[in-house]
């Protein structure tokens, strides 16, 4: 597990949000439990914190999906690309 140097991850899964923030550990998910002790533990201390991000708004969402015109305009400037010309 690498630590970037950013404090806001956004979240585009509601229910990733809700396991983060329920405090009483549920065993079934022993798998995740090491990350989820350490994301517990930022949130904690307020290193980091949790936002929801709508689907119209997540940059991931170009990669994987078939899109309209328009998104792909918005979401290639949000990243950051230029228009060919």
């Amino acid at each position: 597990m690498f630590l970037m140097n950013y404090t806001r991850p956004d979240i585009a899964y509601a229910a990733a949000i809700g396991i983060t923030m329920n405090y009483a550990y549920n065993g079934k998910r022993r798998h995740i439990r090491v990350k989820y002790e350490a994301v517990k533990e930022l949130l904690k201390n307020g290193i980091i914190s949790l936002n929801y991000v709508r689907s119209e708004r997540n940059l991931a969402v170009t990669l994987t999906k078939g899109l309209t015109r328009r998104i792909i305009f918005e979401s290639s400037r949000a990243m950051g690309l230029k228009p060919l010309d």
